[in-house]
């Protein structure tokens, strides 16, 4: 380990299928030894608890053990700590499957542990008698008024039993469905030996997570700057965490790889898939409303500023169950009249349907794109409808079980210039999952850590109520009236000529956060970006949603959530745009008036 009091953590993984030589590369290079790859998303347990009802066994994300085999000769050689949740729903079947692989590796001298106790469907009856009601997150009502049965249910644990993996000498810990900062926390925890009631450093350890668990979205990946390093937008390297004994961190990279490390890309994915100003996490509530980012160049970025206070009384628990089938497919029009060629096939299908309309959820038909005038290639002059269906009942869709009679039901008798994919397999309806997100108390959830081809079991004690605080209220506050008077002569255009955006989704909400490059720009945007003006640069796509609006001004930012943008969710909403991730592009390209004193200096 280090010797100058600094823990130093490389992450190798932001999803299941990332980059395949991550670990790799960050085992051989990085100069960490711990490493973390985070591979679960909301959509990763509704995956996987439709994996495990054909296959039982499974239920874990399988592409770590070909990330784990292609690393496994630099392993052998420098021996790093290694930390994943890539168990998901089946942690011990992961654990298992990598202790033989590493064993078939010839490596027989790691010690694999697993964390168990997130899988909540074996007590879920016990904990209602305890009086968990599993209330909704956004209105509170009770799991018992949904109308699906449960499949999987995963509460959303902190470091723990990870942090309790490491002290009895597991070089390898995977675990199931902790929260995705979870291992960085632990990891900081165990090297610097906190105490649970360290919470400033602990939430300091949470940003630092927060930064670093997205792979490559720390060093230019889906960052609104990325024409300043479009040369070498490939093969980018990801993120490495540098934290202090006192919390505060540095995030930097590996040298001699793609992507940058800059303020730009840490206040980006700082405001990826936050709340707002207060952190939810099950071991400590982070305050970021004084968060500062300093750009210390070389790919180095300080991050201070965070506050932690006890962790909440609950936490999360991702819930999904079989909601029923569904299919999508898509229809192109070229040419001219496109709206009118839609608007007929639209009639068609109504008409063809009829009252057997009413047994879909949901038959939602969107148009995706606009035709270039006077195009030069047919693709140019070509926009496309997506049709998505969705039925609790298979027979919904027809004698065929197949989407494409319903979407062409007049067969040649379609407007002209028809096209539609020759690759039908997504119009063959599947089960698809509905999430409920919930909460549940954290007294209720005591882990357990095991090793590998060991007896040996560990139990760790739940977090006891006396530690915990009640959930401190997220901020949510309107903008001072805006004076386009005040601020000289503009120029209409998009608002992303003079402001980065990110966003992603939160359960069924999404949220986007938008900053600025410059100080002296920030105060006309946190005028501009009204909860009104909100509204006005989602135009069509507001449909009465509930907006919460929160300032960090140590970041140039103001930070938005749209309330039930996504629906019920990621598994199951009708938006192309599943997990939110074009909302913040979108909203940069509306236009405003933009200041010509910004633009003197550049556009982004």
């Amino acid at each position: 380990m280090t010797s100058d009091g600094v823990f130093r953590i490389a992450a190798f993984s932001g999803y299941a299928g990332d980059r395949a030589d991550a670990l790799k590369n960050q085992a051989a290079n990085s100069g960490c030894d711990v490493l973390f790859g985070d591979y679960l998303a909301e959509m990763n347990l509704a995956t996987r608890a439709l994996e495990m009802r054909k296959f039982p066994d499974l239920g874990y994300e399988r592409p770590f053990l070909h990330h784990l085999k292609l690393a496994a000769p630099i392993i052998a050689k420098k021996r790093p700590k290694i930390i994943t949740n890539a168990g998901a729903l089946n942690p011990r079947g992961l654990a298992e499957e990598v202790f033989a692989l590493l064993d078939k590796e010839g490596i027989d001298d790691l010690q694999v542990a697993y964390v168990e106790g997130d899988d909540l469907m074996p007590s879920l009856d016990e904990l209602s008698s305890l009086g968990e009601s599993f209330p909704h997150l956004e209105d509170a009502r009770p799991l018992s008024s949904w109308r699906l049965k449960p499949a999987s249910a995963n509460a959303y644990v902190g470091a723990r039993g990870i942090v309790a993996a490491l002290k009895a000498g597991a070089d390898i810990v995977i675990s199931g469905r902790c929260t995705d900062a979870s291992p960085v926390i632990a990891g900081a925890a165990w090297f610097h030996n906190w105490g649970w009631d360290q919470y400033d450093q602990l939430a300091g350890a949470l940003l630092a997570g927060h930064c670093i668990e997205c792979g490559a979205y720390i060093t230019g990946g889906n960052s609104s700057g990325f024409r300043a390093i479009k040369d070498q937008y490939f093969n980018f390297s990801m993120g490495i965490a540098e934290i202090n004994k006192d919390g505060t961190f540095v995030v930097t990279k590996q040298p001699g790889m793609n992507g940058v490390v800059t303020d730009v890309t840490v206040r980006s994915q700082i405001l990826y898939e936050i709340q707002g100003n207060v952190y939810l996490n099950p071991d400590v509530q982070a305050l970021i409303d004084d968060i500062r980012v300093s750009d210390l160049g070389r790919d180095r970025v300080r991050v201070d500023g965070v506050r932690g206070v006890a962790p909440p009384e609950t936490t999360k628990v991702g819930i999904c169950g079989v909601a029923g089938y569904q299919a999508e497919c898509w229809v192109a029009a070229t040419g001219l009249d496109i709206q009118e060629k839609f608007d007929v096939l639209r009639r068609q299908i109504h008409e063809n349907l009829g009252d057997k309309m009413k047994e879909f959820d949901v038959f939602d038909m969107t148009q995706y794109g606009v035709p270039m005038e006077n195009a030069r290639t047919e693709a140019q002059g070509t926009a496309m409808l997506r049709v998505m269906a969705q039925a609790k009942d298979i027979e919904a869709f027809g004698p065929a079980r197949h989407l494409l009679p319903l979407v062409n039901p007049d067969g040649l008798g379609h407007f002209p210039g028809f096209q539609w994919q020759m690759d039908s397999r997504t119009c063959v309806p599947v089960p698809f999952m509905e999430y409920w997100p919930a909460r549940v108390h954290v007294k209720h959830l005591p882990l357990t850590v095991r090793f590998v081809g060991s007896i040996k079991k560990i139990p760790v004690p739940p977090v006891s109520p006396e530690e915990t605080k009640p959930v401190v209220k997220q901020s949510d506050y309107d903008s001072p009236s805006f004076n386009a008077a005040k601020w000289g002569p503009t120029t209409r255009g998009p608002l992303g000529w003079v402001v980065h955006a990110r966003s992603g989704d939160k359960g069924g909400n999404a949220n986007v956060g938008f900053f600025v490059r410059h100080k002296d720009e920030f105060e006309w945007l946190r005028t501009l970006l009204s909860r009104e003006k909100m509204v006005d640069l989602l135009a069509d796509e507001y449909k009465g949603h509930r907006i919460e609006r929160v300032e960090f001004p140590g970041m140039l930012a103001v930070h938005f959530v749209i309330h039930d943008y996504l629906g019920r969710g990621v598994s199951s909403t009708v938006r192309m745009d599943s997990l939110a991730k074009s909302v913040a592009e979108f909203l940069r390209a509306r236009h405003v008036d933009v200041l010509n004193k910004f633009l003197v200096k550049s556009k982004i």
